[in-house]
C-alpha cells in the first residue's frame, strides 16, 4: 500500500456498534485488494466499539486508522471519514456489513477501465444477526434497461444502490457536499447521494455477489415512518435538479407504494396510500395491483 496516498479509502462509521464491527472490520482487511485503508470514524460510541477501533488501529497502523467525535449522527460521521480519507475513491462499508473479499478489486477495476464513471456498484445477500441468508435476490439483467437513465431507476424506486457496495470518486464527494446532514436520524442520505452523483457520470451496475447486508432490530431502515419522511424529504431535495422537478409526481407517487408496502401498513391505510400513488401518477401498473390486492384483503377481513 501506497502510505501516503492509497488509491481507495474505506468509510466505515460505527456507533455503539460492538456486536458486528469486528467482524466487518476484518471483512475489508481480507480483502484481495492491496492499495487502499480504512478510516474508521467512532461517532461517540458509548460500548466496546471504541475499544475494538482503537486496537485494530494499533495492530494494523498501515490500513487502519481511527478517529472518534461526538455523537453527530450517519451523515455527520461519513462526512467526518470523507474528509480524513486520502483515496482517489470512496468505498462505503457500515459497521455491521460484510465484504467479499473480491469487492474492492472488482469496483477499482470498473472505475479504471472506464472514465467519467461517478459510482459503482454491486449485488448484497440479505443475512439477519446470525448470519444465516434471509434472501438472495440477484438478477444480472436487472440494471441493463436503466443504464441509460439511473437517475429516474433511483428516484422512482424501480432500482437500489446497495449502499455497503458504493465506490465512487472523492474529488466528486466532495464536490457535492458530501451526505446531507438534513436526512440525520431518517435515512434516505445515500439515496441522496447517488442521485447527485448519477447527474455527474456514468453509474456502473456490477452484477455479483460483493457483501451481505445484515438485518436486525437496529437498523435505520426498520423505523418505518422516518423512512417515510426521508423519502418525502428526497423528493423535495431532488427538486433543486431539472430531473427531480420533471419526475415530481411519479417520485411522490413511489412514495405512497412505499408506504404502502410497509409491513405494519394496516389495511385502510394501505388502500388509501395505493389511492395516493394511483392519483399522482395513473399510469403505475404497480399501483392498481396493489390496491386491488389490498380491497380483496379489506374484504376478506369483513
Amino acid at each position: 500500500m501506497n502510505e501516503s496516498a492509497p488509491l481507495v479509502s474505506v468509510i466505515m462509521p460505527v456507533y455503539n456498534g460492538e456486536r458486528f464491527f469486528e467482524a466487518a472490520l476484518l471483512s475489508a482487511l481480507e480483502q484481495d485488494f492491496d492499495d487502499f485503508e480504512i478510516v474508521v470514524l467512532d461517532d461517540g460510541s458509548t460500548d466496546r466499539s471504541t475499544a475494538i477501533g482503537r486496537t485494530y488501529a494499533a495492530d494494523h497502523p498501515r490500513r487502519v486508522r481511527y478517529f472518534r467525535q461526538a455523537n453527530g449522527g450517519f451523515c455527520s460521521a461519513r462526512n467526518a471519514a470523507i474528509a480524513h480519507a486520502r483515496g482517489r475513491y470512496l468505498a462505503l462499508l457500515d459497521a455491521d456489513d460484510l465484504w467479499m473479499r473480491h469487492h474492492l478489486a472488482n469496483a477499482v477495476a470498473a472505475l479504471e477501465s472506464t472514465p467519467g464513471t461517478a459510482l459503482v456498484h454491486a449485488d448484497v445477500r440479505f443475512i439477519d444477526e446470525h448470519g444465516a441468508v434471509l434472501a438472495d435476490h440477484r438478477d444480472p439483467d436487472r440494471w441493463a434497461k436503466w443504464g441509460h437513465d439511473p437517475f429516474t431507476a433511483i428516484l422512482l424506486r424501480y432500482e437500489h444502490v446497495a449502499c455497503t457496495t458504493a465506490v465512487f470518486p472523492r474529488d466528486l464527494a466532495l464536490q457535492l457536499g458530501g451526505f446531507d446532514v438534513r436526512y440525520t436520524g431518517l435515512g434516505c442520505e445515500d439515496r441522496d447521494m447517488w442521485l447527485r452523483l448519477s447527474l455527474q457520470g456514468r453509474v456502473t451496475h456490477l452484477s455479483y455477489h460483493a457483501a451481505d447486508y445484515r438485518v436486525h432490530s437496529g437498523g435505520v431502515s426498520r423505523h418505518s415512518d422516518r423512512m417515510l419522511k426521508a423519502r418525502r424529504l428526497l423528493v423535495d431535495r431532488m427538486l433543486e435538479f431539472p430531473q427531480g422537478r420533471r419526475l415530481r409526481r411519479p417520485a411522490l407517487s413511489a412514495v405512497a407504494l412505499s408506504e404502502a408496502e410497509e409491513a405494519d401498513c394496516g389495511p385502510i391505510r394501505q388502500v388509501n396510500a395505493y389511492a395516493r400513488a394511483i392519483w399522482l401518477r395513473p399510469i403505475d401498473p404497480r399501483a392498481w395491483r396493489g390496491v386491488m390486492r389490498a380491497l380483496w384483503d379489506v374484504a376478506a377481513v369483513r
